[in-house]
């Protein structure tokens, strides 16, 4: 009987250290009232927020199941925090910063290992600096208020106009670069996806509204997977309808038309995936606490990023 008790207490042990070991579906973000925005991940599975409530940017290591505050609002001179991503390559975070007050907005920079502050760049004549994209050295954002796209170049000091949106459209919000050397787009008060071609000496080309096989709502964040594979988040917060009714998705461009494969619903509001191996982090905002007028003022509880398998 001792061997048989030894052996079912070896058998527990084991399966808790399993447990111990398995990596976390979801990720909470260890404070109140952050209203998250946007994140970035590295290749080893770090993974970078920003608290729009907060003005803080917080971080998770690989298979940890809490995102504690990394970067203070005094330590960086954060403000609305939207935009969020790690270059790894270049050791440097790259974070949209926001003063709502007077319509200015910087890109700063920081270091990715101990998140020193590094440089900040102007968004010439104000704006919303809103997300983020890279395209080898370069470093792409959009501004939601102007409808344009500004670049950083390597070495550069000042962010310069790249692309200026059709005004009648000018929300602009996710970027991500494809696999086919373009620039893909949305706007999240017009609820279009766009692609922005690129001429053989690296400025804008013409830029073409998708038409999509599904109707769109508030898409947002859009990043590449690692299998290259275009993904991007719809926040779906209609006004009356659930608060779970967001979606992470697929975008397959095929020519002016693209088509929207659902990978998963059921979020509250979110705003930004980020990939981690074959995995995809959808990040959740609550923002239907700030605007819901039956909501407004009510504790929205812990915010999270959902693991979703992205299998092949």
């Amino acid at each position: 009987m001792a061997y048989i008790k030894l052996f079912a207490l070896v058998l527990i042990a084991a399966d808790l250290c399993g447990s111990a070991l398995a990596a976390p579906t979801d990720i909470v973000i260890d404070d109140q009232k952050v209203f998250p925005e946007s994140m970035g991940a590295t290749p080893d599975g770090t993974i970078y927020i920003g608290g729009s409530g907060t003005g803080k940017i917080y971080r998770a290591g690989p298979m940890q199941a809490y995102a504690e505050p990394w970067i203070s609002q005094k330590e960086g001179d954060l403000h609305f925090v939207l935009g969020v991503l790690p270059d790894a390559a270049a050791n440097i975070l790259w974070v949209c910063d926001n003063k709502m007050d007077d319509h200015t907005a910087t890109l700063k920079s920081f270091a990715l290992k101990t998140g020193k502050k590094l440089n900040s760049y102007d968004l010439p004549g104000g704006g919303l600096c809103n997300d983020i994209a890279i395209k080898g050295r370069t470093i792409y954002i959009s501004d939601t208020i102007k409808g344009r796209i500004l670049k950083l170049a390597s070495g550069a000091a000042t962010l310069m106009p790249w692309y200026t949106q059709d005004p009648s459209d000018p929300t602009l919000d996710g970027l991500v670069w494809a696999r086919d050397g373009k620039l893909y787009t949305n706007t999240y008060v017009g609820n279009h996806l766009y692609r922005v071609d690129v001429n053989k000496d690296g400025t804008a080309g013409k830029g073409t509204m998708l038409t999509t096989d599904l109707p769109l709502y508030q898409p947002d964040g859009m990043r590449l997977s690692t299998d290259g594979r275009i993904l991007m988040i719809e926040g779906q917060g209609r006004p009356g309808a659930g608060l779970k009714e967001g979606r992470l998705e697929e975008v397959l461009p095929m020519g002016d038309t693209a088509k929207i494969k659902v990978l998963k619903s059921g979020f509250e509001l979110p705003v930004a995936v980020t990939p981690v191996g074959n995995t995809a982090w959808v990040l959740e905002s609550k923002f239907d606490f700030q605007r819901n007028d039956d909501l407004k003022g009510k504790d929205p509880g812990s915010f999270h990023i959902y693991a979703v398998p992205l299998g092949r």
